[in-house]
């Protein structure tokens, strides 16, 4: 079940503050008196029902002219308007709303209300149609445009991945201050993400809205300085959830994943293109730490994983197909791996698993000229990774004497390359 697999990121709520009401001035009746003369035939108007009349409420309720609730930070009536809910500065000051920014659990908390988005998170909604959204599936720009758009707002794990990569992607590409929002919304779609998977979905749009969720988090982890970990648990996710064949129905917006589809394109473009050239220096310089590292203590399953990195160094020479396609098989596998395996491997502890993470991460890096061929067409921008400072983390953390060991990873991490999807500097060829 997926559900052991993805982070758990939840957070207790915080209890939301009351607003008491103003009281209400009804009119008080006049009790009749024995022996009164009788009516006037004239007919008295009828006083006007008293009411709660709202002396603390928001602009927009003011401006209609209707009753505000007078909830906060949000009344209800903004909440189903889409209005943007502000109250006056004497109102916000007198307690009733915090006059600080919102700490990230608060911030968790207020966006917790379905529906309840601020303009901040529209704003990287379209930085997520225009720039931010994946490169994956290879050539299907519009699925991320058009068609999970559609559906993003009923599924709440879908609508906060979105906005966590948005948010990661601007901060990678800017110098908008955003941290703080993309791990707020990342740590409500974990929770939801999770929370959806304990159970089968129900239709094809809750299956695909799953996958992009799970895309989307796994990009996003690629941003992060520590993300390593999630990272892989991400794409593990992603190849979980493929895996109950839902992908293989072409009416899946995620078809273009399955294995013949995105292989197949791959291959087309590899194909008739001119033969991109891996530098062969890089080649032999991993091929010869892989040959070090051969005598380490490795568990079965962490020996497949450094047979399948052997094998995409020798076909890098000369053969750009089988590269890529053993590159996906090295991508594929751990999701095929026991629960307690994959968690070993992701293990920070488990050193001689983090030496074959760092040489997975360096051979993807000298791997881009091939990989670059993912991103023809590629609408979007190319926003940087932090993938190649994780190697430097797993440098640090790991033993002393096992160090030299991930040496040649470190020169990899210490080339410009270009977002680790085009080749070096001083080699970046445009492949449109």
């Amino acid at each position: 079940m997926l559900t052991s697999e993805i982070l758990d990121m939840s957070i207790s709520p915080l209890p939301m503050r009351s607003i008491v009401s103003s009281s209400s001035n009804s009119p008080e009746g006049t009790p009749n008196c024995e022996g009164a003369p009788p009516p006037s035939r004239t007919r008295k108007p009828i006083p006007r029902k008293g009411h709660t009349k709202s002396r603390r409420g928001c602009f927009n309720c003011k401006r209609r002219r209707i009753k505000c609730n007078e909830k906060h930070p949000e009344c209800n009536h903004c909440i189903k308007a889409g209005l943007q809910c502000e109250y006056p500065a004497n109102i916000i000051q007198s307690g009733h709303r915090t006059p600080t920014s919102p700490s990230p659990q608060e911030m968790v908390h207020l966006r917790s209300t379905p529906g309840a988005f601020t303009m901040s998170d529209m704003r990287l909604f379209h930085h997520f149609l225009i720039t931010a959204y994946p490169h994956l599936p290879v050539g299907a720009d519009k699925i991320w445009i058009t068609v999970i758009p559609g559906f993003a707002h009923n599924y709440e794990y879908l609508i906060h991945s979105i906005l966590a990569l948005a948010a990661s992607h601007l901060n990678a590409v800017s110098s908008a201050n955003v941290a703080e929002e993309a791990i707020s919304h990342r740590i409500l779609a974990v929770k939801s993400l999770n929370e959806a998977l304990s159970v089968p979905p129900k239709t094809r749009n809750e299956r695909d809205a799953r996958m992009a969720a799970a895309l989307a988090l796994a990009f996003q982890s690629s941003h992060l300085e520590d993300g390593l970990a999630e990272f892989l648990t991400m794409v593990r996710g992603c190849n979980l959830i493929a895996g109950d064949e839902g992908l293989k129905n072409p009416e899946s917006v995620f078809h273009a994943l399955s294995a013949d589809g995105h292989l197949g394109t791959m291959r087309n473009r590899l194909a008739i293109s001119p033969l991109p050239s891996v530098n062969r220096d890089d080649l032999e310089a991993a091929a010869m730490s892989l040959q070090e590292i051969e005598l380490l203590n490795m568990t079965e399953w962490e020996r497949t994983f450094w047979e399948i990195m052997v094998r995409t160094v020798e076909h890098a020479y000369n053969d750009p197909v089988a590269a890529y396609t053993t590159f996906v098989v090295l991508y594929n596998t751990p999701a095929r791996w026991k629960h307690e395996e994959f968690q070993s491997f992701i293990d920070p502890s488990n050193a001689v698993a983090q030496i074959l993470l760092a040489h997975f991460i360096a051979i993807q890096a000298i791997l881009t000229p091939i990989l670059a061929f993912e991103r023809v067409g590629f609408q979007g921008v190319h926003a940087p990774t932090a993938m190649l400072g994780w190697i430097e983390n797993i440098y640090r953390n790991i033993p002393e004497p096992l160090r030299p060991h991930v040496e040649f990873c470190r020169q990899v991490s210490r080339y410009p390359f270009q977002n680790m999807a085009g080749r070096r500097n001083d080699e970046i060829q445009y492949l449109e």
